[in-house]
């Protein structure tokens, strides 16, 4: 199943640092990526990823409680994107298990860290099924 956009299409969520909220954020991934025709496989890939930076961001966050943090989903025709962004300094040893999980399940990662916020931006990109 190939699904073709003009244009790519993007979903943006605000959710609350606060881990009970997660799941909103996987379940947008899993719905995202099986529009997008990835396989069962990818899909607990791009879930797992997703959970990880979330969980990341919502531990290290200098922000009180009731803070938020967003969370973007773009979609284009071979791949699927993701954008969580922050406010405060995060930090982010390379050697962080979340962040060495996001790399592993992902085929692109990249934190930016800095005084204003931190972003974590993450692409996976369909693999055509050989069976």
């Amino acid at each position: 199943m190939t699904n073709v956009f003009s244009e790519p299409e993007s979903i943006q969520l605000s959710l609350p640092l606060n881990a009970a909220y997660v799941s909103a954020a996987r379940l947008t991934a899993s719905s995202v990526a099986n529009r997008l025709g990835f396989g069962t496989d990818e899909i607990e890939d791009i879930k797992a990823a997703v959970s990880e930076a979330c969980t990341f961001v919502i531990k290290k966050s200098p922000a009180p409680q009731g803070g938020n943090f967003q969370i973007q989903f773009c979609m284009d025709k071979d791949k699927i994107s993701i954008a969580i962004e922050t406010q405060g300094d995060l930090g982010g040893d390379p050697g962080e298990m979340s962040l060495v999980m996001i790399e592993a399940l992902m085929d692109q990662f990249t934190l930016d860290v800095g005084t204003g916020g931190t972003s974590i931006s993450m692409v996976k990109s369909h693999k055509e099924e050989l069976f």
